[in-house]
């Protein structure tokens, strides 16, 4: 046993204690979001710009991160090569760390799989709900699938969404509620059009136009309560909050305040996409920006205590089918 797994024990320990909906939607990842700034601000051309393109490349680097030792999903002959626009797969996480006091390492309770696709011209979108029953790969029983980060970092949560859904994943993005707050703050506060009035966290949401910081943007992005739609309402409003954030990244204001931007990302985000993996997406994957978002629902039931979404195999299987054939696997 080396010392992460060593040191992750008492973390298991504390962890253990304690239909298809489809919307078209543009898509948003926080790899996007560099890439929009890196694009805006390099055209604004000359010796700035050379500046903050080695500003993105030193943040690159630092939130740079492998997915350790994962099971290979791919065979050899279906290897990821993005200049030569391959089929691939992004695993979305947002953890409940970094606000609220948590300061352990978390369980990532946004969950959201992207397979990008050139040829059909489009990008799904499937939401997991962090109930999900499912076996944990390398941990040895089945638990609520957003435990398995908590249990073993990026490769259980890589290697359980894989063998959940039979498909590989690619490339993964993790980050922190901390890095949602501080991003909307970075970028002057953000304006989404909410569709359901309710109080969260002693902040008021009015139907309609919202206009809001950070700290209010996570009380927004947080509720799932008061929301007939369950987790699935919370995605769309975390999606909401992502996609302002980034409209607002793009505007040429951002340019003079980038690097606070930058900070942002390397105190809470980690990826195995390089920089040069985020130009060549930018390159060569824009006919895929055709966006559909999905959620696998299952039943809820109480298991041993615990309140789970137990998934349909039938289910399961059809959107596995319709992944592997977004990939071109099969």
């Amino acid at each position: 046993m080396n010392s992460d797994e060593t040191n992750q024990q008492p973390e298991q320990q504390r962890q253990r204690r304690h239909h298809h909906h489809k919307h078209h939607r543009k898509g948003w990842t926080v790899t996007k979001v560099i890439l929009v700034i890196l694009g805006v601000l390099i055209l604004a051309g000359g010796a700035f710009a050379a500046k903050v393109y080695y500003d993105v490349n030193q943040t690159a680097k630092t939130v740079y991160k492998t997915k350790g030792k994962t099971q290979n999903k791919r065979k050899a002959n279906q290897s990821v090569t993005l200049n030569k626009k391959t089929p691939f797969s992004i695993l979305l996480l947002g953890t409940d760390t970094g606000e609220l006091g948590r300061t352990y390492k978390g369980r990532t309770d946004t969950m959201i799989l992207a397979t990008v696709n050139p040829a059909t011209k489009q990008t799904n979108m499937l939401s997991i709900a962090r109930d999900s029953r499912v076996p944990i790969v390398g941990y040895g029983q089945t638990a609520k699938i957003n435990a398995a980060y908590a249990y073993g970092g990026i490769p259980m949560a890589v290697n359980t969404v894989q063998a959940f859904l039979n498909v590989p994943v690619d490339y993964y993005v993790l980050m922190n509620m901390k890095g949602l707050e501080q991003l909307v703050d970075a970028v002057g506060g953000v304006t989404v059009n909410n569709d359901l009035d309710f109080t969260e966290s002693g902040h008021h949401f009015p139907v309609g136009s919202v206009t809001m910081n950070g700290e209010e943007a996570l009380a927004f992005s947080r509720m799932r309560y008061e929301d007939s739609r369950g987790d699935f309402g919370r995605q769309l409003r975390q999606q909401e909050v992502i996609k302002a954030v980034l409209k607002k990244s793009a505007n040429i204001s951002m340019v003079s305040n980038y690097n606070k931007f930058l900070q942002v990302l390397e105190n809470n985000m980690q990826t195995n996409l390089t920089l040069k993996d985020m130009v060549n997406i930018q390159q060569n994957y824009g006919d895929a920006m055709n966006f559909k978002t999905q959620q696998l629902k299952g039943t809820g039931q109480m298991i041993d205590g615990q309140s789970f979404q137990v998934m349909d195999s039938t289910e399961v299987s059809k959107m596995s089918t319709l992944l592997r054939t977004q990939l071109a696997l099969d």
